[in-house]
């Protein structure tokens, strides 16, 4: 547990300044257990906006990790909502928007802000896409596998773009060629997923492992 609370100890600054530190970590037995308040520890746009009405809230999110993650037998859909965590706090959506179009691409394309994110209705501040500006503690520059930079809600973690030097996780063809939910194995690592810049599904397609269904109610 110890790596894994190295992970999240740059993002527990008191970013919005009330007294309550973004992400606080433990774990019992089975789970890693997040408490965040989804709020952003980097730049964002003002919101409301002319492109967003909407304002970051401060949220109040559980999220329970299996610390040991299983392969489930079949895919698990995704739902509206979180669908994972960022290792500040923020969530992952799925690549929709509301009405169910590609929130990231085409027409239907939704205004996100620099650092890739943006409020929903009620609040939530979260990412459809590779969120260029969660760090992770360690450095990705393209020239070896990407560090982690969050957690599916199945428990299996999400890694940046890169899988070797100058390679891309979504350029890999063959047995290490990514699956519809982002993710694929290897002999280090394990099953885990990657995020694809310019590539649908953008961060998860789906859950490949068995899902902890208290950190969405649409699970």
């Amino acid at each position: 547990a110890e790596r894994l609370l190295d992970l999240f100890s740059y993002h527990t600054q008191d970013s919005n300044k009330d007294g309550i530190e973004n992400i606080r970590v433990r774990h019992d037995a089975n789970f890693l257990i997040l408490e965040s308040q989804g709020y952003p520890n980097h730049p964002t746009a003002i919101f409301p906006n002319s492109n967003n009405p909407n304002s970051i809230r401060i949220q109040n999110f559980t999220f329970r990790l299996p610390l040991e993650p299983t392969l489930a037998d079949r895919i698990t859909r995704l739902p509206m909502g979180p669908v994972g965590t960022a290792l500040n706090g923020v969530v992952y959506f799925n690549p929709f928007e509301m009405e169910g179009m590609n929130a990231v691409e085409g027409y239907s394309e939704v205004w996100l802000d620099a650092c890739c994110g943006h409020p929903s209705q009620t609040g939530t501040y979260h990412y459809h896409k590779y969120p260029s500006c969660v760090k992770s503690p360690f450095s990705d520059d393209g020239t070896q596998h990407s560090p982690i930079i969050g957690f599916a809600f199945d428990g299996f973690p999400l890694y940046g773009p890169y899988e070797s030097d100058n390679v891309m996780a979504r350029d890999l063809t063959g047995e290490l060629g990514l699956d519809v939910c982002n993710g694929h194995s290897d002999a280090e690592r394990g099953y885990h997923y990657h995020v694809t810049p310019g590539r649908f599904p953008y961060i998860l397609g789906g859950y490949a492992g068995i899902v902890e269904p208290s950190n969405n109610r649409g699970l």
